[in-house]
């Protein structure tokens, strides 16, 4: 009788920032057993992975699934088959759906509809501008808090945007109470609003372009950045900051977490990967990356805060909208939808700096699994490979080329910005608690697999 239900053999696992040679034994929806080889234990199905490597799957904690209300673009089944396809076993969305995340019943309504159509664990970030709804949210389980500095057309909507530093702290100190954590969109809108007037004096267009030059511009998240730290100190937050591609941004974070502040980086891959080439060449479809890729200052230091640990965590920020809908920004980007793709080509493009030696294995696991989970307060359960943790994992063929393609995608709007790339690094196996979700390039997940991931109150020392 077997005593496993799967055997992953031959493969290399990565544990503790290293790659092992042991065999990983699955038992129902736990890692059971990693073995040495040479011993061999009976499992139902045995998975020779030999020449490719285990990792943690990856925890999302910045997606857009659209649902509810912008369905046309994404919905959990198709956002949660993409992510399965890239590699991606929970993920955490965003409440700038429709109607907005913003209170106890809207949030069950959300969390009923995932549990029906998602195949990989999920969790929700919901609204946290109103700081009298903030303690009946927290009671009712919500992963996080997500607050919106940004306000202007969709997807930022300014329903969810909270720029007045004394509202701000009304808020962070409520969220703090809950021990959850805050995720915050950090931007000083005024500062914007004053460059787009300048250039549009100067007679530039109000297009893509143009709008993604001033949208990253350092003094626009700097000074964002600036306030909320100093909002962080007075409330005892747990502050997630997301979007971070400022190299000044990055120095006064890392100066934060010296001093000890409560305090979390995130980053998406879109700004340190998507150039002005690009941006030239497929429009609107990169806004609003573009620019930052040009200033080789900003560059540097970003990949020095993979390194020295200033950056914690990647978040896919998986924004789909129609193609039709984002080509509407070569008229007016300050009114059209922005955001682009991410989930199906996400752990490729990573897995490519990795061979290219931009970035070390061991700081993507981190960033992509390890330190999700440990935001979350769900680490060891999830973001390892140990016994008595999820299984939740990927096989990765480091070896295999392949050019990405529009063709064959698992997220509703079949386009991705990476269309052409030529990367190194598959993922040819997801497997979600126990159960495998994507083989070969064939997702066979089952919708209603994935389960809720509530939030874990964690309080500050």
């Amino acid at each position: 009788m077997a005593d496993y239900d799967i055997c992953f053999r031959g493969g290399r696992v990565h544990l503790w920032g290293e790659l092992q040679d042991v065999d990983l034994y699955v038992r129902g929806e736990s890692i059971a057993l990693l073995s040495g080889r040479g011993e061999s234990y009976g499992a139902r199905r045995v998975v020779d992975v030999s020449g490719k490597i285990i990792i943690p799957g990856i925890i999302d904690l910045h997606a857009h699934t659209r649902d509810p209300g912008y369905t046309h673009k994404e919905d959990f089944l198709t956002a949660s088959r993409a992510a399965a396809a890239g590699g991606v076993t929970t993920w955490v969305d965003m409440p700038n759906v429709e109607p907005p995340t913003t209170t106890v019943e809207l949030f069950r309504e959300k969390k009923a509809r995932a549990e029906k159509g998602s195949l990989v664990d999920f969790g929700h970030f919901v609204s946290g501008v109103n700081f009298e709804e903030i303690p009946k949210l927290a009671a009712a389980g919500v992963t996080g808090f997500k607050i919106f500095q940004v306000s202007g057309a969709y997807p930022h909507d300014p329903r969810l945007a909270l720029n007045d530093e004394g509202k701000l702290l009304q808020c962070f100190r409520a969220i703090a109470k809950t021990g959850l954590v805050c995720v915050v969109h950090p931007f000083n809108q005024p500062l914007f609003d004053s460059f787009s007037a300048e250039a549009f004096a100067q007679g530039k267009p109000p297009n893509h372009v143009t709008f993604a030059e001033i949208y990253t511009k350092e003094a626009v998240w700097e000074s964002a950045i600036s306030s909320l730290l100093m909002l962080q100190r007075e409330s005892g937050v747990r502050l997630h900051v997301v979007h971070t591609h400022a190299a000044r941004s990055l120095n006064l974070l890392r100066q934060a977490k010296g001093r000890g502040q409560s305090v979390t980086v995130e980053i998406d891959p879109k700004y340190f990967h998507l150039g002005r080439k690009d941006l030239e060449e497929k429009g609107p479809q990169v806004c609003p990356a573009g620019f930052v890729l040009e200033d080789p200052e900003r560059i540097a230091e970003i990949w020095r805060s993979f390194q020295n640990g200033t950056i914690d965590n990647i978040g896919s920020d998986h924004a789909p909208h129609t193609n039709e809908e984002v080509e509407k920004q070569r008229i007016d980007a300050w009114t059209a939808a922005m955001g682009n793709p991410q989930y199906d080509h996400y752990l490729s493009v990573f897995l490519t700096d990795v061979h290219e030696g931009k970035l070390s294995l061991a700081n993507l696991v981190r960033c992509l699994s390890e330190n999700p989970a440990r935001i979350l307060g769900i680490f060891p359960r999830k973001g390892i490979l140990l016994p008595g943790s999820d299984a939740d994992l990927v096989v990765v063929d480091l070896e295999r080329e392949r050019v990405l393609s529009n063709k064959g995608l698992f997220t509703k709007v079949q386009w991705s910005p990476y269309a052409g790339w030529k990367v190194q690094g598959v993922p040819v196996l997801t497997m979600v608690r126990g159960k495998i979700v994507a083989e070969d390039g064939k997702v066979i997940g089952e919708p209603g697999h994935g389960k809720f991931i509530p939030g874990v109150p964690q309080r500050l020392q």
